[in-house]
This record gives C-alpha cells, sequence and structure tokens, in this order.
C-alpha cells in the first residue's frame, strides 16, 4: 500500500455500489482515512453526492458511472479510475442487490443478471486490477458478502447463490494472487439497515398483491421476520468501518465477520446434522409442511 501519512501519497481506493449504503459509507469512512477514491454506480446524481461528501474530507473523488452487469462498462470503469487517480491500491467489490421471489419467479434472463452484478462483475473487476496491482508491487481487494451466503433462506436463492460464489471465490484468490502481494479480505455483514430489502419488497410488491401466488404467505411472514431483524441492524456506517480496518491493517485478516455473532450463528448452523438444521430453519422461517 502507498504511504498514507501527510508526507506520502494518498492511497487510492476503487468501489462498486458506492451511491447508496455500505458503499456509501465506505467511499466517505475511506475518504476520511486519507484514500482518494472512484466511486462506481448507475445513478450519477447519487453519485455526484457522495463524491462531494468524500471531497470535504480533503479526498479526490471521481464518481464514475457505470452498470456493473455491462463487461465494456466494467473494464472502463477500471481503465477510467487508474487514469484519473494514478494508480489503484484498493478494490472494494460491494455492489450487489437480492430481489426477493421464488426461484421459478425468475426468468432465466433475470438470474443472469443477478450474477452479473453480484459475482461476475466483481471477478471481472479483480481481474481488470490484477495487473496494475502486480505492477504496483502488490493491492488490496476488500469483497463485501453477507451471512446469507452462510444461512440458507427462502427467497432469496440467487443472492445467496451470488455470495457463496463470491465467499469461494475470494479464498481462491487469495491463493492465486498471494505471489504478487495482492491480499485479499472478506467482509461477512449481518443484517444490516439499507435500502436493498425495501427495494426487493417493492419490486416483489406484484407477487405480494397476486392472491394466486404459493409463495404468498412465504413473503408476508419473511417481512415481519425483517422488520424484528430491524430492531438489531447494522448500520451502513458499521459495516463501513469493518472495511477500513480490513484496508488498512498491517495484516488484514482472511475474514472479518460483524456483528460477531454472524459468525458464531453461521458456523454452529454448520456444525449440526443436516436434518436438525433444516428443522430449525424451517421453525425461524415459519415454514409449517
Amino acid at each position: 500500500m502507498q504511504d498514507s501519512s501527510p508526507n506520502g501519497p494518498r492511497p487510492t481506493a476503487l468501489l462498486t455500489g458506492a451511491s447508496s449504503g455500505i458503499g456509501e459509507a465506505a467511499a466517505r469512512a475511506l475518504a476520511g482515512a486519507g484514500y482518494d477514491v472512484a466511486l462506481v454506480a448507475r445513478r450519477a446524481e447519487l453519485l455526484e453526492m457522495t463524491a462531494k461528501q468524500c471531497e470535504s474530507s480533503g479526498a479526490r473523488a471521481i464518481p464514475i458511472v457505470a452498470d456493473l452487469a455491462d463487461d465494456d462498462q466494467t473494464q472502463d470503469a477500471v481503465r477510467s479510475a487508474h487514469a484519473k487517480l494514478g494508480r489503484i491500491d484498493l478494490l472494494v467489490n460491494n455492489a450487489g442487490y437480492s430481489p426477493g421471489a421464488a426461484i421459478e419467479q425468475f426468468s432465466r434472463e433475470e438470474l443472469r443478471h443477478i450474477f452479473d452484478v453480484n459475482l461476475l462483475s466483481a471477478l471481472a473487476l479483480t481481474g481488470a486490477v490484477a495487473p496494475i496491482m502486480r505492477s504496483q508491487g502488490g493491492g488490496r481487494v476488500i469483497n463485501v458478502g453477507s451471512v446469507a451466503g452462510m444461512i440458507p433462506a427462502p427467497l432469496a436463492i440467487p443472492y445467496a447463490a451470488t455470495k457463496v460464489g463470491l465467499h469461494a471465490a475470494t479464498d481462491a484468490l487469495r491463493l492465486e494472487l498471494a505471489p504478487f502481494g495482492i491480499r485479499f479480505s472478506l467482509v461477512v455483514p449481518g443484517f444490516v439497515d439499507t435500502a436493498v430489502f425495501d427495494n426487493a419488497r417493492e419490486g416483489a410488491e406484484h407477487l405480494r398483491n397476486d392472491e394466486t401466488n404459493p409463495y404468498r404467505q412465504t413473503m408476508f411472514d419473511l417481512d415481519e421476520l425483517a422488520k424484528k431483524s430491524l430492531k438489531n441492524a447494522l448500520s451502513p456506517d458499521d459495516v463501513a468501518r469493518v472495511i477500513v480496518r480490513a484496508a488498512t491493517a498491517r495484516r488484514p485478516r482472511a475474514r472479518y465477520y460483524t456483528p460477531f455473532s454472524a459468525q458464531l450463528q453461521g458456523t454452529l448452523l454448520h456444525l449440526l446434522p443436516a436434518g436438525m438444521r433444516h428443522r430449525i430453519l424451517k421453525r425461524v422461517y415459519g415454514i409449517t409442511a
């Protein structure tokens, strides 16, 4: 990493999903920690607002409007960030979304889009920054996972599958790029109070209103569970602080769980026999059959 002291050049970071939620909070936090930042998302107006907040901390902030489901725009985002910042010391793969519907209610095209945004863009961005970081003598990549990749839940299958893939890819990439000084950390948040869940609910409102939808009651039950979970939810700033810790640690950990209970729940659950785990989760989600 570059020297972030007052007398040295500022380190640089490229963040995705930076217009709201965890990405926006992480951008502000990294700017406050001494980073210049390139901010990637689809919504130009919100990106500009985030950039101004980062600049108030003395950072250079480069908003880059890009749809990460499009490979050309993904590659262009890396080229633009590198050209404008001069180097890329840190990549934070945070972009993602979580539609709430049953697997039979997704088209193949919709499934591809979820994988493109949540998983394939992170792999493509990592591949694009790897030669840059290698030429610089090293760098860091922080992937934002989810407890959904550890604890199964209905009506979130594509999202969970992308997070499981991201978890596995992070562990493998840590080995693949270790010879070049590129370090990887996975940040695994529990339930975070962001717009992701409201957006998922809004996107599936037509399914909730459809009385013939066989998953309608499960949707209502999960809504109630989410409302209860919000009482103890993390804020985006909580997760952002963990991302900064992973970015600035002299010896970053392979995984950062926040809160600790996320690791405890996921680990204990997977130590149980599969049948017992299935019965427990059915009770949690109100599945009676």
